[in-house]
């Protein structure tokens, strides 16, 4: 990858001047430290009051019931004929006697809220059993680090609703070495809270990421069922959203790429205010370590770069669910 061409894109003498002989704390008012047996790092809170509480979810459970294709032996050949035979949905196809018992099964599935098994049938994604979840299970999750594969996070970024409130909490590593009480906060605080992650382009690159400096610390992954073998698997125990997949499925040939920020340009119609990229995101952290005091600015761009990253997620969610 060409660092240099990405980093002398944009004018990083500004950012660096605008902040010059600031602290983080002055920067920052809304943090505090989290100490834990692993050390410290500093987590900063927003509660964002733009983005709506009430998602889109229940339009996943009407997208089953109209999947015909979940059933067993129907394809799109014999979908197409039911639908012509006025069979819309699961609800219908009961009253067949050659498809009323998978329908049934389905049916079960979809009140008991049994998204694992859902997700064995055919033609469920990961978006299609966000019904199953409430708004409090859901954990929007972003890092960044060092560089790619094995350099330390210095940032993992969580959204989360509470108390009908979207709020954005930043852990940020000050130095190289509190990333492990980065980890230990994840792996003991946060972790547990929830039951979905949601991500952009997650299952590449945050998920395995975090597994990996999991098993780096710990020899253990506390994202795998009990009985997963680490290093094989990145993540069994919690359900994973994954929105840059649905939006290449639903957009598909819409838009010239499907990167975060052009998503949030061409469907949400908004524009960030930090243009900071991810790729010299590594190469501003380490000016800062040099010195704190003349880069500070930069360190403010790169977190403001993971709150947008966060912020964009649940509007991108409730588009996608949209019917």
């Amino acid at each position: 990858m060409d660092f240099s061409k990405n980093i002398f894109s944009i004018d990083i003498t500004k950012l660096v001047d605008q902040c010059v002989g600031k602290t983080l704390s002055e920067l920052f008012p809304n943090h505090k430290i989290i100490e834990n047996s692993m050390g410290e790092c500093m987590e900063i809170l927003w509660q964002i009051d733009d983005i709506p509480y009430s998602l889109n979810a229940l339009n996943s459970k009407k997208k089953i019931l109209k999947n015909l294709q979940a059933a067993d032996y129907i394809g799109n050949t014999i979908e197409r004929y039911l639908q012509g035979r006025g069979v819309r949905t699961l609800y219908d196809l009961q009253h067949s006697l050659k498809y009323s018992r998978t329908a049934n099964e389905i049916l079960n599935l979809i009140r008991c809220k049994s998204y694992k098994e859902l997700l064995k049938k055919k033609n469920v994604q990961d978006l299609d059993v966000s019904f199953c979840f409430n708004m409090e299970d859901f954990l929007f999750l972003d890092i960044e680090t060092l560089g790619l594969y094995d350099n330390p996070m210095i940032i993992i970024g969580c959204g989360s609703f509470s108390q009908e409130k979207f709020q954005i909490k930043i852990y940020f590593a000050r130095e190289i070495e509190e990333e492990i009480s980065m980890c230990e906060h994840l792996k003991n605080e946060i972790f547990p809270k929830f039951k979905c992650f949601i991500t952009y382009n997650g299952k590449s690159f945050d998920i395995p990421y975090i597994a990996n400096r999991f098993l780096y610390y710990y020899d253990e992954n506390p994202m795998i069922s009990e009985g997963d073998t680490p290093y094989e698997v990145s993540n069994t125990l919690f359900h994973h959203i994954d929105l840059y997949h649905n939006c290449r499925r639903k957009y598909k040939g819409k838009f010239s790429n499907y990167t975060l920020t052009n998503i949030e340009q061409k469907l949400l119609n908004w524009k960030r205010e930090n243009e900071l990229p991810s790729s010299i995101v590594g190469f501003c952290y380490l000016k800062y370590q040099k010195n704190p005091e003349r880069y500070i600015g930069l360190i403010k761009e790169i977190i403001e770069h993971n709150f947008y990253d966060i912020y964009s997620m649940p509007l991108i969610f409730n588009m996608l669910l949209e019917r």
